[in-house]
């Protein structure tokens, strides 16, 4: 009983990681570019914004988030969803997909204004 549960867990497990792929890959396709003059964004959310896969609730990232005042910078839009970097204080970067809701524009950027 223990193997099939175990299997179970597993196929579910790719088949998610599988759908997250194809929904990340038609999100490339598809997706609104962000002027990178009005990349620079700030959580706003109170609570924590957790990061996505790929922008689809199923492909959530368990206990990898930012929390509200840090600053990201938005490449893209999709389906109310935001593609974005976030550089952590040691200076590594996280990239993933958040929430529209949970984050707005500082009306800065990392580049000049087209």
């Amino acid at each position: 009983m223990k193997t099939l549960l175990l299997l179970f867990f597993l196929v579910c497990s790719f088949s998610s990681w599988g759908e997250c792929h194809d929904i990340n890959s038609r999100a490339e396709i598809y997706q609104n570019v962000i002027s990178t003059s009005e990349s620079g964004y700030v959580v706003s959310d109170n609570a924590r914004v957790y990061f996505y896969s790929a922008p689809d609730e199923r492909c959530k990232i368990k206990d990898l988030f930012i929390i509200h005042g840090d600053l990201v910078d938005v490449y893209s839009e999709y389906k109310g969803f935001l593609s974005v970097i976030f550089f952590k204080k040691n200076g590594e970067t996280v990239d993933g997909w958040v929430h529209s809701s949970s984050i707005k524009p500082t009306g800065t950027g990392i580049g000049p204004r087209e």
